[in-house]
């Protein structure tokens, strides 16, 4: 629920003290019993044994007994619902949680001054307990010199009207009540305000310091309501500390929270636990581990002492947490010493979390067998009980899926793992956090400015830190890309006018899509590329994680010179042997290859889970001064964004920087339908027909769309420049840009296509319109797969097709028949690849489940993604003439450009710096001149002008009607040439910029 606007919080108050039965005076009820009652205590042993729904209906029960006055409800509420938000957080319900903290802190605002309202005449002063029960604590002893306070269960309250209050209800009207004294469990009050309080900091993070209950509340403590002079001030000093702490204001909290760990500097109370944790959690945040261990160690001693077992589980959580990260190959201090502890029969919940504690830590021991046992033992705690269905039982299907992959079970960790990430998005913090930040960015009740900072944060790519310390959390928030937040976050760097920035977070963005569609968000992806890219493509940090990967796991580096042992002798062997030896040896090798890759795969996929921190070196993310540093002065960027509000563009050179809304998509992207079918496409491999082609309407509309998309375009604007590069988004992956008409500056309003004018080439993101390598290596053999380019097409317009190609690629090798293997393996021993045959669509969403080379289509290890797997590799350049891309049908349904967008994200991410394919499919001799063009010229040019120079030849080729498969009632009299889009624009240049060494 919205909890940062004063108007939802008083709407919330008021539906707090009008929905609830009214009763006239608090005496009738609080006469002769002590309240919270003994009932309310019924709900704890169901509690630590880990039945939370059982103890949520203990204390929803007790709730009934609640006391209630014409004034609302009374401090006593404050513990039903404060219990009944731990049971709810325990299952790992976020936001029926928060509804119970807030209720409870929202009495406590009411009641604010209840603590001067105490009797403290009868109290008493505070002395040590005759029974410390530290002294059964197995684990260590407390270092802090302190005794456990002895503290009245009961305080004596004053609860009614001062006779001074009569008075004013005799002269204006109300309910006359005497003063009378009623037993309260105030130490159980004061707990329960202090645990609402932290509770929903830990729920809250950062969002915490934006909340409007939060800072009521930190208001009001900062008033310290509670008589003078007397050991009660501790507690609210307690609280006050947590309070601080919520709102930002953490050095405060700190000293605050240190004072008040004891009474007179002596004495534990019931609320020493709570500031420990507290410090221990603020020193975890700093990274100061040792502090924080120590402070989480201290909080289960005193926790234990008050048998406040929820917070020995949460120091529980604290010191394993640290441990696993400071010492991740030792058993954590204290874990096996707590499983002695007398106390913990009837303490199913600690019991289960220990286990996975030492399931998690002998898994970092490389102790299989015994971690394996410890997650029995929690299997066998958690039956029955409704702990399994919460963050316990999330937490165990994280720990099996990791046991499976270290076990060599991939199959049943990749089972686990799925299933453990799709609970874990209902509970995880993260996730929450950000969803009710993007409320409310949406509601205007946070500034741009802490949005865009909680964004930051809660959107951030992961960090060494986050896979250190939450390796769980980290790949459940990459695998959940929360588009909305996300293009919010970009909203807010628009709002606040920082282009730069904005373009950053489109590149941001457009990384997390990518990411989300891979097996375990990219961290597979990303382990492959730290441990396998070449030494020049590394940064110092990447190395760093490189060695210390291959020194953690040696068994990487010989898996790592295997295969690349493997893929040298593949290169030896001709790409589609002809005899049966040579055959033979290229099938025995590439199975070896699967082999080895297999088991590599397998070992990453268990590291992926690990405390490992990995970087995302693809696709690369650099900021926009690093883009403008490596390009020319006379390049240009146009780069797209599209969100639910419009396209946003940014054109930019290496000195320039103009960036403009598109408030219009819908009309942008009608006018791309109407410019597509006009060029002839209607859909997937109809026929088109010869009167299109003839039709020059497609000239106006495209000059059209190229006013809309960049509304300040003078005449001759290209002129000034040596290169445009397009960064689309959404329907504007479909646009041929090359084709779009523009006044050539020469006078008389001649309009020419672009193409005339620019060199241009497209990347899928704004980074990877700068090169990665120095140069271009040089290609030493080419793949050529040899099908049909139109089904049904004969034996001779194949060949044909081939022999036009073969000439213009280095060491050609022909594949017509089903490879020795997955062709995901052989290919890596290819530089280049050209497939001339159809390939299966992948616009339907299925972007990873399509075979690039074709050749083994359907069979194991023929689809993209299998290409991404071990031993990183793929050709440097791929020609794709037979793929179909959502323009083909003219955007029918509802297509982002994702087809376009994935499939060149993931050719390039095995090491392709150029992806030249069909947007549709002409399947004729055009596509095979455009690479024929490009093959030929790449060696001594730029792509972008090879394709330029190949697309104004193919404009000057006569038409061959037995060449173009599906044209239909062409006179070839009227259509003489290949110079109409439908033939050149089909082809599409999707490069890096990548340059030919020349001296």
């Amino acid at each position: 629920m919205p909890l940062a606007s004063s108007r939802y919080l008083f709407i919330l108050i008021l539906a707090v003290l009008t929905s609830l039965a009214t009763f006239t005076d608090v005496r009738a009820q609080g006469r002769g019993r002590t309240v919270p009652p003994d009932i309310y205590y019924a709900g704890f042993p169901a509690f630590y044994e880990g039945d939370y729904v059982g103890a949520a209906e203990a204390f929803t029960a007790a709730n009934g007994n609640a006391i209630r006055s014409t004034e609302g409800l009374w401090v006593d509420s404050i513990c039903y619902s404060t219990m009944l938000g731990e049971c709810y957080y325990q299952m790992g319900n976020n936001a029926k949680a928060m509804e119970s903290y807030n209720k409870a802190l929202l009495i406590f605002v009411e009641n604010s001054n209840w603590m001067l309202r105490i009797s403290t005449e009868s109290l008493g002063a505070v002395n040590a307990t005759t029974s410390d029960l530290r002294t059964g604590v197995t684990w260590g002893a407390s270092s802090r010199n302190t005794f456990i306070g002895s503290f009245p269960d009961v305080y004596p309250m004053l609860q009614g009207n001062t006779p001074a209050q009569n008075q004013q209800v005799a002269r204006n009207g109300g309910v006359l009540m005497s003063q009378q004294i009623f037993p309260v469990r105030g130490g159980e009050v004061a707990r329960c305000i202090a645990l609402a309080i932290f509770r929903r900091q830990e729920i809250l993070g950062s969002v915490s310091e934006h909340d409007a209950l939060t800072r009521s509340v930190a208001g009001i403590l900062q008033r310290r309501a509670a008589p003078p002079n007397h050991w009660l001030g501790v507690l609210v000093d307690v609280q006050n500390g947590l309070a601080l702490a919520a709102i930002g204001k953490t050095d405060e909290a700190v000293q605050t929270l240190q004072r008040s760990l004891a009474v007179a500097g002596q004495f534990d109370h019931p609320l020493t636990s709570l500031a420990l944790l507290q410090l221990g959690r603020i020193a975890l945040e700093q990274q100061n581990l040792n502090a924080a261990q120590t402070y989480f160690l201290e909080a289960s001693y005193a926790a234990a002492g008050f048998q406040q077992y929820a917070q020995v589980e949460d120091a529980l959580d604290g010191l394993t947490h640290c441990s696993m990260i400071t010492s991740p190959g030792q058993m954590p201090k204290g874990l096996i010493e707590l499983s002695k502890w007398g106390q913990l029969r009837n303490l199913d919940a600690i019991k289960a979390k220990l286990a996975l504690a030492l399931a998690e830590a002998n898994i970092y021991m490389d102790n299989i067998p015994a971690a394996s046992a410890s997650l029995e033992t929690a299997r066998r705690t958690m039956a029955r009980r409704s702990m399994s269905q919460g963050r316990i039982g999330v937490r165990y299907g994280y720990l099996s899926a990791l046991i499976s992959f270290q076990s060599g079970n991939a199959s049943a960790g990749s089972s686990s793992l799925a299933a453990a990430i799709n609970a874990n998005r209902a509970i995880s913090t993260r996730l929450f956090q950000t969803q009710l930040t993007n409320q409310l960015f949406v509601a205007n009740t946070i500034t741009e400015r802490a949005a865009q900072t909680l964004f930051d944060e809660l959107l951030r790519e992961p960090t060494d830190a986050d896979w250190i310390s939450d390796p769980f959390e980290t790949l459940t928030v990459l695998l959940t890309p929360n588009a909305a937040a996300m293009e919010n976050w970009f909203n807010t760097s628009v709002i606040r006018k920082q282009p730069e920035l904005s373009l950053e977070l489109s590149d941001r963005i457009r990384r997390m899509r990518f990411f989300s569609t891979l097996p375990l968000g990219g961290r597979l992806l990303a382990l492959r590329w730290v441990l396998e890219s070449p030494d020049t493509a590394l940064d110092t940090k990447a190395k760093l994680q490189r060695q210390e990967l291959l020194t953690k796991f040696p068994n990487l580096k010989v898996l790592q010179e295997e295969a690349a042992k493997l893929k040298g002798e593949l290169a030896q062997i001709a790409v589609q042997p002809e005899d049966k030896e040579a055959y033979a040896k290229q099938r025995g090798l590439l199975e070896k290859m699967v082999a080895v890759s297999d088991q590599y795969e397998l070992q990453l996929s268990a590291i992926a889970l690990r405390r490992t921190p990995s970087e995302f070196l693809f696709p690369p993310l650099k900021t926009t001064a690093q883009i403008r540093d490596q390009l020319d002065d006379t390049q240009l960027v146009l780069s797209f964004f599209s969100t639910s509000r419009g396209v946003h563009a940014f054109l930019f050179t290496k000195k320039d920087y103009l960036t403009w809304t598109l408030d219009n998509p819908r009309e942008t992207k009608s006018k791309v339908t109407s410019l597509l079918k006009q060029i002839g496409l209607v859909k997937r491999d109809a026929p088109v027909q010869g009167k299109v082609l003839t039709d020059p309407e497609w000239k106006t509309t495209s000059e059209e769309l190229l006013k809309l998309l960049i509304p300040s375009l003078k005449p001759g604007f290209w002129a000034n420049y040596t290169e445009l590069v397009v960064i689309p988004d959404d329907a504007l992956w479909y646009v041929p840009f090359e084709a779009l008409h523009t006044d050539d500056g020469l006078g008389a309003g001649h309009m020419v296509p672009l193409t005339d004018l620019i060199p241009i080439r497209y990347a899928p993101t704004t980074s990877l319109a700068v090169p990665q390598k120095s140069a271009r290596p040089r290609p030493q053999n080419t793949a050529i797969v040899v099908g049909r380019l139109f089904s049904g097409e004969d034996a001779a317009v194949t060949q044909n097709h081939f022999d036009r190609v073969e000439g213009a690629f280095v060491n050609p090798g022909r594949i017509d028949r089903p490879t020795a293997g997955p062709s995901s393996m052989l290919a890596k021993s290819w530089d280049q690849m050209v497939v001339i045959d159809d390939s299966e669509d992948a616009n339907r969403g299925e972007f990873w489940n399509w075979s690039p080379a074709q050749a083994d289509r359907g069979k194991t290890g023929s689809d993209l993604a299998a290409w991404l797997r071990s031993p990183l590799g793929g050709p440097e350049v791929i020609y794709l003439p037979g793929f179909h891309s959502g323009a083909e049908d003219a955007l029918k349904g509802s297509l982002s450009g994702n087809d376009l967008f994935i499939t060149s994200l993931g050719m390039m991410a095995t090491g392709s710096e150029t992806v030249v394919l069909s947007r549709w499919h002409s399947a004729g001799s055009a596509s095979m001149a455009i690479v024929e063009g490009i093959g030929k010229r790449l060696a001594s040019m730029s792509a972008s002008t090879a394709w330029q120079e190949a697309m104004a030849n193919v404009r000057q080729m006569p038409l061959d009607l037995k060449l173009e498969p599906r044209l239909k009632g062409v006179d070839p009299s009227t259509v003489p040439t290949l110079d109409y889009p439908y033939f050149w624009a089909d082809m599409m240049l999707i490069d890096t910029g990548i340059r030919p060494r020349t001296e």
